[in-house]
């Protein structure tokens, strides 16, 4: 991933290939593609399938959280050198090699029942899978003529939100036919035929034996234990309260400890892994940050939205996939139609018009009530489903736009590990945020609910009615009614809590478009519109 000594300000040429030039191009970057789609869609489908993996697999709630860490944080291990090394061992050696494991270890997870080795075989697919997006971006810059180059990136971004969305759904209908073990089966289907791919159209390559000895080993160690500990901590910090817990505490900090001594490490190496220097430059690091604060932002779809779903309406999976499916299916339209402007537009500006659409998606759903259902979300949805692709494409764009090919190893490690974080950063705060706000508001409306007051005499009188009609329930109807009634504060304490969770989203993406003040133009390249010399 060693970023070449050529200013971030240089005119992109044409890459040379890595070895030999691909013969199929297309087919060697659907297969690329391919791969990062499976990396993202079983991240979300674990999540969203946890409650029945933990059911078909035996394994508690304590167990069960564990088991999308162990995947996730894995993932996040491999991101800062996974772009490298398959320079360095090739792609078609590198991605064959990682395909087969991940297909091997997800054929035989649901098959076991013994908690070390359900949580070994996680690390190992996520320590495979991990591979197939970091080395997707650079084989698509190396392979593609650079006017394909924006088309290429674009299907990269596409599956940002389309695999993140289109999961719920999938997911859904393992649960609904009874076939959770699909959620790992599925890439035993999938996975080899991006193999199959790989094997026809990419083209073999030797060891590149001069990037092996220049490898800086201390950096992989370093970067991938470090933002792998940072991600256990904040993927148990609110499970486990945060910094209360000693487990929490101690990932944070050794984390931290370890990313400290990666830059270090950087700065003082002959041949860093990264160049430090250049990730410094605004063009590069703002829109990493940009990335970052993306992910946050989709919390306001990914767990806002759902989560409200399914504890106030109490929607099913199948139910709550219908609605994020006016997310992900537009993309397919909207995509296409963004590389068309990008065409035509400065990147800064459509990024700028992206996270504005998605913070105006979020304040459309602070007009919750507990009454809202799925139709209800329909504008906000569509709204979002746009601010999501144009953000995405053409923030990917700008970010890529700013590099020479030498440099692309190291972007897509740096849009991954952004990606990650941001993501799970988003997730950590979001689900406390919304805990702490729900237990805010139950004491605040709690406080005007006092025993013996008119109305609630008057509410627990007619809930009581209701169960006293029924025949077991003699002698309860006051005590149920009561339950009842404490039910109705809760609910009504989430659907705040909620609505202050779209609005915290709406106001971060709102102010992030000022980040954009920070970039200058990037240098003339077949992915930047023309300019217009007056």
């Amino acid at each position: 991933m060693t970023v070449a000594s050529e200013s971030a300000g240089a005119r992109i040429p044409r890459p040379a290939a890595a070895g030999l030039p691909c013969r199929r191009p297309l087919a060697g970057v659907a297969a690329v593609l391919l791969g990062a789609f499976i990396s993202t869609l079983n991240t979300r489908a674990t999540t969203f399938g946890l409650a029945d993996i933990r059911g078909g697999l035996g394994l508690g709630f304590d167990e069960g959280a564990w088991l999308t860490t162990a995947f996730s944080a894995s993932q996040m291990v491999v991101a800062p050198s996974a772009a490298w090394l398959s320079l360095v061992v090739g792609t078609r050696r590198f991605l064959l090699w990682a395909s087969a494991i991940f297909t091997v270890s997800s054929l035989l997870l649901p098959f076991t029942t013994d908690r070390e080795v359900i949580i070994a075989l996680q690390i190992v697919r996520g320590l495979s899978v991990g591979t197939f997006i970091p080395a997707a971006l650079g084989f698509i810059l190396r392979s593609l003529a650079p006017r394909w180059w924006i088309w290429g990136i674009a299907a990269y971004a596409f599956r940002f939100v389309f695999s993140q969305n289109v999961a719920a759904s999938l997911e859904s209908w393992y649960s609904e036919t009874g076939h959770w073990q699909w959620i790992f089966w599925q890439n035993v289907v999938l996975t080899p035929v991006m193999a199959l791919i790989i094997l026809w159209a990419v083209p073999r390559e030797g060891i590149n034996r001069d990037l092996l000895r220049r490898t800086d080993w201390g950096a992989v160690m370093f970067a991938g234990l470090g933002f792998g500990l940072i991600y256990v901590g904040l993927d148990q910090a609110n499970r486990l309260d945060w910094l209360n817990s000693g487990v929490v505490a101690g990932c944070l900090a050794g984390g931290l400890v370890l990313v400290a001594a990666f830059l270090v490490n950087e700065a003082t190496v002959k041949h860093p892994l990264i160049h430090l220097p250049v990730l410094a430059q605004a063009n590069v690091a703002v829109p990493a940050l940009l990335i970052g604060i993306y992910g946050f932002g989709s919390q306001a779809t990914a767990f806002v939205l759902p989560d409200y779903l399914t504890r106030i309406q109490g929607l099913r999976a199948l139910q709550i996939g219908d609605v994020l499916n006016w997310i992900a299916l537009p993309q397919f339209l909207i995509v296409p139609l963004v590389v068309l402007a990008l065409r035509r537009i400065d990147s800064r500006l459509l990024l700028s018009i992206g996270f504005a659409l998605i913070a105006i998606g979020s304040w459309m759903d602070t007009g919750l009530t507990h009454d809202w259902a799925s139709g209800d979300f329909l504008p906000s949805q569509i709204v979002e489903a746009v601010g999501l692709a144009i953000g995405i494409t053409s923030l990917i764009t700008f970010a890529v736009s700013n590099i020479t090919p030498p440099q692309a190893a190291a972007i897509a490690a740096t849009i991954q590990t952004a990606r990650l974080l941001g993501i799970e950063m988003g997730t950590a705060f979001i689900q406390t945020f919304l805990r702490v706000r729900e237990q805010i508001y139950s004491n605040l409306i709690g406080q005007h609910l006092s025993s013996g007051s008119d109305i609630v005499d008057r509410i627990v009188t007619a809930l009581s009615n209701i169960y006293g009609q029924r025949a077991n329930n003699l002698g309860l109807e006051n005590s149920q009614g009561i339950a009842a009634a404490g039910r109705f504060v809760q609910r009504e304490a989430y659907v705040l809590a909620y609505i202050d969770g779209f609005w915290i989203v709406a106001w971060v993406l709102a102010l992030a478009p000022l980040l954009v003040l920070l970039l200058r133009r990037p240098p003339p390249n077949p992915m930047t519109p023309p300019r217009i010399e007056l």
